[in-house]
């Protein structure tokens, strides 16, 4: 007598492993391009950010820019001083002299890295603006910047205020109606620009705001 023997159940299970392992290995590749998906958007959002940061300036004008009109026949700004602060929401700045870079553009020459000094922290209270004045030293045009608010590192964090005073020989003084330009370029970010023009009004030995 003749017996006939299904082999069903061992096609079944063939199956099954084969269906296993394709469900197996699309189960990997989609975790690779998922992985390869999140890894690329993470490094697309970095630089992103990154641009973002290179195109945003971390300082920001705290205040009115004034001008010194020192005792002089004829008579003339030269001394200028901008107040300083973190943007909000951006990181600190350090003002080491040579971790940022101050440039000056005047009607009669551009001057760069003038700043030769770490910053200076001022003591005195309250204090007294006329003695913020740096010193030329065999050039035109020098910086100092003077710590108003804050400790005593090199470093404008939040909550500090700084203040550059840019100090200006009488050959290039500025005059009334005359503009300028004051770059002040840290290591990362934007530079802050700041730009005004000299009123027609100035009195000598006084402070005027440059608007």
């Amino acid at each position: 007598m003749l017996v006939r023997r299904s082999r069903k159940g061992i096609v079944g299970i063939e199956a099954a492993i084969v269906l296993i392992a394709f469900v197996i290995v699309a189960a990997a590749l989609a975790f690779v391009i998922i992985n390869m998906g999140m890894f690329t958007t993470q490094k697309s959002k970095e630089v992103m950010q990154q641009g973002l940061n290179e195109a945003t300036t971390a300082l920001e004008v705290d205040g009115t820019v004034l001008g010194y009109c020192r005792n002089a026949t004829p008579v003339n700004v030269t001394y200028i001083y901008i107040p300083l602060k973190v943007s909000p929401g951006q990181l600190a700045v350090d003002f080491a002299k040579e971790k940022i870079d101050v440039v000056v553009k005047l009607p009669k020459g551009t001057f760069s890295k003038v700043n030769t000094l770490n910053p200076v922290k001022v003591s005195q209270t309250p204090i007294n603006y006329t003695e913020l004045q740096p010193i030329l030293k065999n050039a035109k045009v020098n910086a100092t910047v003077y710590i108003i608010q804050g400790d005593d590192d090199t470093v404008l964090e939040v909550g500090e205020k700084y203040i550059v005073v840019i100090a200006l020989d009488r050959s290039v003084a500025l005059n009334v109606y005359d503009k300028f330009t004051v770059e002040i370029k840290p290591l990362q970010g934007a530079p802050l620009v700041v730009e005004r023009t000299v009123p027609p009004t100035l009195t000598a030995g006084e402070f005027v705001s440059l608007g």
